[in-house]
């Protein structure tokens, strides 16, 4: 079983709302290696760690993630990015391989390998 482990780092003034993709509904998402039950809280110059157990060879769709700039991007006016985590196909590079959205924040992915990258969200 492998973990491939996603590095959160928030360089924004502002908090960062993790969460699980509901539509991902039996992905049980690790942060810092605990099961994330509900919304995390990420606060500004803050680091954390995101990850599932995998077996398994690895894909496109490895994680599904939310990030959101409130505690209200269900249905209220906060902005996020329901994004999915994978194995991108033309090199084998950890990324960002699906869906999109806006947020007051922006994010960039570094230290790109198989198994692990970096997320990094600064202000827009």
């Amino acid at each position: 079983m492998s973990q491939p482990i996603v590095t959160v780092q928030n360089h924004s003034s502002q908090d960062i709302y993790i969460d699980g993709d509901p539509n991902w509904d039996d992905q049980v998402l690790l942060l810092n290696n605990q099961p994330l039950h509900r919304s995390y809280v990420l606060e500004p110059d803050q680091s954390a760690q995101l990850s599932v157990d995998w077996s398994g060879p690895g894909t496109a769709f490895m994680l599904g993630v939310i990030f959101a700039d409130g505690p209200d991007y269900d249905y209220g006016g906060d902005g996020f990015y329901q994004l999915t985590i994978g194995q991108e196909e033309s090199n084998g590079l950890l990324d960002v391989t699906d869906g999109g959205g806006e947020a007051k924040v922006s994010y960039s992915v570094s230290q790109q390998a198989a198994w692990s990258m970096a997320m990094n969200f600064a202000d827009s």
